[in-house]
């Protein structure tokens, strides 16, 4: 089962309105999402909050009584740093499932639960979750002049803490069900890349709001697509023809 896989006006306005700006550095937003978990289809409904400077990300869906997925990760954003506090990871119906990250910046620790064992870590302000790895990205392009060649993540799971490479491989327009959007599509690179592969596509013309991610392992294909969504209180368009 690939649950896990499953796994961003006026400038008077800007403030109001969820829009990126330099003391709200990450673009607020809502955004539906479908994808196929065990060949049934589920919406994830994605949402980042603000409030006095702590983000809240949260990302859930569920089929009926079979499955039910919530994963919420709070933050801050200092300078270009996303800085983590915690993750959990709830999977509940046919598996049961948690998984949790605890970031400690005064005890010096980052805990880390999955399995049901829990290890710990030494803290380090560069360490993300498997959630807010997603908007560490956004946030570095949100800075940049032009999108990196090359961004480096350092994202905890479980017993390890992993540095993964993403790589940028162009710049398209892709056809999505709001309409054709300009993206730059990234590629998370792997130990073995012959039996698997991550893709992901973000908005150029919308703070790099997700679009569609792609993940192969083993001839097996996980597909997550925008439905729609609404960036700073602004509905994402495709490009006009």
């Amino acid at each position: 089962m690939r649950i896990l896989q499953i796994t961003g006006v006026l400038i008077g306005a800007l403030f109001t309105t969820g829009l990126a700006t330099a003391d709200n550095p990450l673009s607020l937003y809502t955004a539906e999402y479908s994808t196929k978990v065990s060949g049934l289809g589920v919406t994830l409904t994605r949402t980042l909050s603000e409030e006095d400077g702590r983000y809240h990300l949260s990302q859930g869906g569920k089929k009926g009584f079979i499955i039910k997925l919530t994963e919420d990760s709070h933050f801050s954003v200092k300078g270009e740093q996303i800085v983590g506090e915690r993750f959990i990871y709830q999977l509940s119906g046919v598996s049961n499932r948690r998984r949790e990250v605890i970031f400690d910046e005064v005890a010096g620790t980052i805990r880390s639960l999955r399995k049901e064992e829990w290890t710990e870590h030494p803290w380090s302000p560069e360490v993300l979750d498997r959630l807010s790895q997603q908007e560490q990205m956004r946030l570095q392009l949100l800075l940049a002049e032009s999108p990196p060649e090359r961004i480096f993540l350092s994202i905890i799971d479980g017993p390890r803490i992993k540095l993964k490479q993403f790589d940028l491989i162009e710049s398209t327009v892709i056809e999505t069900p709001v309409g054709a959007l300009a993206t730059v599509h990234y590629r998370l690179l792997h130990e073995d890349p012959e039996e698997r592969s991550s893709d992901t596509w973000l908005a150029v013309d919308h703070d790099f709001l997700m679009v569609r991610t792609e993940h192969v392992e083993h001839g097996s294909e996980t597909v997550v697509q925008l439905e729609s969504a609404t960036v700073g209180e602004q509905p994402v368009m495709g490009l006009s023809p």
